[in-house]
């Protein structure tokens, strides 16, 4: 395994985390778990509610797909490689903002 791909693990991780992070934050703030029911409810804390999905998308795609794996193998293989790609560019984006490397 090279450089590059742990590199790549890393910033997997690194999205992963934050995203775990972000959803347990909001859980603790509102008393409810993000999910797409944010985008329905009129209240005054939508705009947060949105920016908490945008950035906990991608655990939630890693769970739906991993609830989903036996009973719909495709389906779910396509959510957990949605949830992969985006917990990297989640990653890469934190990295870069808090280290300034690219």
């Amino acid at each position: 395994m090279e450089v590059v791909h742990i590199a790549y693990l890393f910033a997997s991780a690194t999205g992963i985390c934050a995203a775990g992070s972000i959803g347990s934050l909001w859980t603790v703030a509102t008393g409810d778990s993000p999910g797409l029911g944010i985008l329905f409810d009129p209240r005054p804390m939508a705009v947060l509610g949105v920016m908490a999905l945008v950035l906990y998308a991608p655990l939630y795609f890693i769970k739906a797909g991993a609830w989903n794996l036996v009973a719909r193998p495709i389906r779910a293989s396509i959510l957990i490689a949605a949830g992969l790609g985006w917990s990297f560019l989640e990653g890469v984006f934190i990295l870069t903002q808090f280290f300034g490397a690219t």
